[in-house]
C-alpha cells in the first residue's frame, strides 16, 4: 500500500463526522535527537527490525571524529526505540588512540551470536591501517564485545555482510572506488578463500549492501554522480557477481553522501538511507531515513520516492517525536474532541507541524489560560515549558510572505541553527529561549570579535524592491557592536547596527529596502564589530517583496 496516511472515521456528534488522520509510518528522518548516518537495517527473529547506523558529531566537526554506534529498532514502523550506544573507539583495544573514524558498520546473526562489523584504523595513517573488526553479543542491541578483526584484508571499509538461504555468510568491502566480496568461515570472522573483485558495478564509489529478493541478488551502492552521490543498484545471479543492470533507483539527497541498506518487513520492502534535513544540509550531520522500494516483474527496482516530514500537524506523547497519537487539519479542537481523535488530555509532548499550518495550544479547555503559537518546525514541549500541558488546539492555514529560513531561529536541531551557517564549527552562535523573541528562541552570541559571521544565502528576483527588517539586541556590560547585513550589499539602506551603549536588554527593530538589480541571491549575516565583547541577540529576520 503506497499511501503513507489513511483517513479514520473516529465518531459522530451533531456537527457531523469527526476525522482524523493516523499515520502509517514514523516521518522522516525517523531519528530526531541525535545525527545518525550509513544505516544498516536487519530484521531479527525476535520480529522487530533493527537499524545499525554510524554517529555524526554536534556540532559538526568533519567525519574523521564519527564515535559511538547505537541501536534503533521498531515493532510498528511508527514507534522507534534507541537503545543507547553498544561500542565506541574507547573499547577498540588495538584501534588508533585518538579515537573517532567509527564508520558505516553492518550486523549479522548466526546460531545465537550477532556479530557486529564496523570499520576502524590501527593508526595514525588512517588511510593505510583501516581493519574490520568484530564485535559480538547475544542479545541485537546491547553486550557486544569486540572479539578483534578479520585477518587477511587491506585498509578496505564499509563492510556489509549477507548470509544466503544456505547458511552461507559472505563479506562485502570497499575501497579505492572498488568492490570486494569473499565468503566467510563458519566462525563469522575469518575469510574462506581469496578476495573476488565485484564486476559490472559502474561509477561505485563505496558502501555496498546485499539482498537477495526471490532468486535474485541485490548489491545496492553509492555512485561517485558529481557534487551529490545517488544510489544505484545491481543484479545477479551468483552472491558474488558479476553484477548488471546498473540503475540509479534513489536520487540525491541535500548531503554529498549516500549509503542504505533494503530490508522487507512484514511484506513491505523498504530502503533506509540519510539525508541533511536537520541540519540544513550539513555534510557531516545526517540523519537516517526509510521510504518504501517496490519491484517491477522483471525483478528492477522502481525509483524510490523520498518522503520528508509530515503532511499535517502531528503529535506525539515522546518528547522525540515517537508514540505518535495522530494529526490534526484546520480546526477548532477542545479537550473532547482531542479525546475523540485519540490525542490525550495533558499528554502531547512534541509536534510536528509542516510549511502551511500553524498550531496554537491552550493550557486550559475551549481555548482558555495560557497560550503558545507554533509554525513549521518540530517542536519539543519541554523546552519550552509546556509539554503535557496543553488540553485544546487551534489549527489554521499559515501564509508567511518571509523569504527567510528559520527568520525566528525557532527550528534547531543538537543545538544548530538550522539553515544557519557559520563558515567554521560555530561555538558561540546559539539560541537562546527569550519570552520576548518574535517566537520562543533568538539567536544569542557570547564573545568577542573573533568569530565569523553565522550566514544564509536566499534567492532573490532580479531588479525587485524589497524590506528587510531584523531585531537587535544586546546586554548590559557589553562593548562594541551587534550587525545584521546583506554581506556588504545594500550598505546604505539595509545594514543595521546597534552600539553596544544604546538601551541594553531591549529589543531594538531595524528596517531598509533596497532593489535587487542583477543579484538573483543575497547572503544574510549576523555578525559582531571587530572589537565586541560581551552578548548579542539577533531575532525576527523578515524579507518580504515590497
Amino acid at each position: 500500500m503506497r499511501l503513507h496516511y489513511v483517513i479514520l472515521v473516529i465518531a459522530f456528534s451533531i456537527f457531523g463526522v469527526i476525522q482524523s488522520q493516523a499515520q502509517e509510518r514514523r516521518s522522516n528522518p525517523f531519528v530526531s535527537h541525535m545525527f545518525t548516518a550509513d544505516p544498516s537495517a536487519h530484521v531479527w527473529e525476535d520480529g522487530r527490525l533493527y537499524v545499525y547506523p554510524s554517529t555524526d558529531n554536534a556540532p559538526a566537526r568533519g567525519y574523521r571524529t564519527m564515535d559511538g554506534y547505537h541501536v534503533f529498532s521498531t515493532d510498528d514502523m511508527i514507534t522507534w526505540k534507541d537503545h543507547g550506544e553498544i561500542l565506541n573507539s574507547s573499547q577498540v583495544g588495538w584501534g588508533r588512540k585518538e579515537g573517532g573514524f567509527m564508520w558505516a558498520p553492518d550486523c549479522a546473526y548466526k546460531d545465537g551470536v550477532y556479530y557486529y562489523y564496523f570499520p576502524h584504523p590501527s593508526g595514525e595513517d588512517f588511510r593505510k591501517t583501516w581493519k574490520i573488526g568484530v564485535a559480538t553479543s547475544t542479545q541485537p542491541a546491547s553486550g557486544f564485545k569486540v572479539q578483534g578483526y578479520i585477518e587477511g584484508l587491506e585498509a578496505f571499509i564499509d563492510p556489509c555482510v549477507f548470509t544466503d538461504n544456505d547458511g552461507q555468510a559472505y563479506l562485502y568491502i570497499a575501497g579505492h572506488n572498488e568492490c570486494y566480496g569473499v565468503k566467510l568461515k563458519e566462525n563469522m570472522m575469518e575469510i574462506d578463500g581469496e578476495l573476488i573483485k565485484q564486476t559490472g558495478l559502474d561509477g561505485l564509489r563505496e558502501g555496498p549492501f546485499v539482498f537477495k529478493r526471490d532468486d535474485i541478488y541485490y548489491l545496492i551502492y553509492p555512485d561517485d554522480f558529481p557534487k551529490f552521490n545517488k544510489m544505484r543498484y545491481a543484479m545477479s545471479k551468483n552472491p558474488l557477481g558479476p553484477w548488471e543492470n546498473n540503475e540509479v533507483f534513489l536520487n540525491s539527497t541535500d548531503v554529498i553522501t549516500t549509503h542504505g541498506s533494503v530490508v522487507e518487513y512484514k511484506g513491505q520492502w523498504y530502503l533506509f538511507y540519510h539525508n541533511g534535513n536537520l541540519s540544513g544540509g550539513i555534510g557531516p550531520n545526517r540523519s537516517i531515513c526509510f521510504d518504501p522500494i517496490y519491484f517491477n516483474e522483471d525483478g528492477t527496482i522502481q525509483m524510490v520516492e523520498q518522503t520528508l516530514g509530515v503532511e499535517l500537524p502531528t503529535f506525539h506523547k515522546s518528547i522525540n517525536f515517537n508514540e505518535m497519537m495522530g494529526t490534526l487539519e484546520v480546526g477548532s479542537y477542545n479537550q473532547a474532541e482531542l479525546e475523540k481523535r485519540g490525542m490525550q488530555s495533558n499528554g502531547i509532548a512534541s509536534i510536528e507541524i509542516p510549511k502551511g499550518y500553524k498550531v496554537e495550544g491552550f493550557e486550559k479547555d475551549n481555548f482558555k489560560g495560557k497560550s503558545w503559537v507554533f509554525e513549521e518546525d518540530r517542536i519539543d514541549l519541554n523546552a519550552i515549558g509546556c509539554n503535557a500541558v496543553i488540553k485544546s488546539i487551534k489549527v489554521s492555514e499559515s501564509k508567511t510572505e518571509n523569504r527567510v529560513k528559520n527568520a525566528s531561529f525557532e527550528l534547531a536541531t543538537q543545538e544548530q541553527l538550522k539553515h544557519w551557517l557559520s563558515r567554521r564549527s560555530s561555538q558561540f552562535y546559539k539560541r537562546v529561549l527569550d519570552t520576548k523573541a518574535k517566537g520562543y528562541y533568538a539567536m544569542h552570541y557570547k564573545g568577542n570579535g573573533d568569530e565569523q559571521p553565522l550566514a544564509q544565502s536566499v534567492e532573490l528576483s532580479p531588479n525587485t524592491n524589497y524590506q528587510l527588517s531584523v531585531k537587535l539586541k544586546v546586554d548590559s556590560g557589553t562593548r562594541g557592536k551587534v550587525i545584521f547585513d546583506a554581506n556588504d550589499n545594500f550598505n546604505d539602506s539595509c545594514k543595521f547596527e546597534l552600539e553596544a551603549n544604546s538601551e541594553a536588554g531591549n529589543w531594538v527593530e531595524y528596517e531598509g529596502v533596497f532593489n535587487s538589480g542583477e543579484l538573483s541571491t543575497i547572503e544574510l549575516r549576523c555578525l559582531v564589530s571587530s572589537d565586541f565583547e560581551g552578548v548579542g541577540y539577533w531575532d525576527d529576520v523578515v524579507l518580504i517583496k515590497k
